[in-house]
């Protein structure tokens, strides 16, 4: 069986190797003048799409990402890496792991893709459900 395409989603972080500060008021993480760079985890599904690919199971490995336009770097990234193509969804709030799984159910609409391949969660919020809800919302199968 052969995915014509697969959607790979991609998050851009705080890189882990940072040692993060506080904000003053203590109402989050101070990003100011911090590198960022793709969520360890996101990396491990672009590499496992590649290799669908690579393994003649896939066609197309399209990466999605969700953020303001400093995220193009984690397309770049993830092109790379060996994506095909990449989808930047322009967003400059933080958004909820609801909200963000709304969106991809709009792509996986529009762009028709065989399987999505998440990261197992973000290393920033560690919430793990963005992958569980779009399959709740797609009535898809989850891995």
């Amino acid at each position: 069986m052969s995915l014509s395409r697969v959607l790979v989603g991609v998050k851009r972080v705080v890189d882990y190797a940072v040692k993060i500060r506080v904000k003053p008021d203590g109402s989050g993480v101070d990003k100011t003048n911090v590198k960022m760079s793709m969520n360890p985890f996101c990396e491990i599904a672009v590499e496992e799409s590649v290799r669908l690919k690579e393994r003649g199971l896939a066609q197309e490995v399209v990466a999605m990402t969700i953020g303001p336009s400093q995220n193009m770097d984690t397309i770049r990234t993830a092109l790379a890496m060996g994506a095909d193509r990449g989808i930047h969804v322009v967003c400059d709030q933080d958004l909820e792991p609801l909200a963000v799984s709304k969106v991809f159910q709009a792509i996986v609409q529009k762009e028709k893709p065989q399987a999505v391949i998440l990261g197992k969660q973000a290393i920033d919020d560690d919430c793990n459900q963005t992958g569980q809800m779009l399959a709740g919302l797609l009535d898809w199968p989850q891995v």
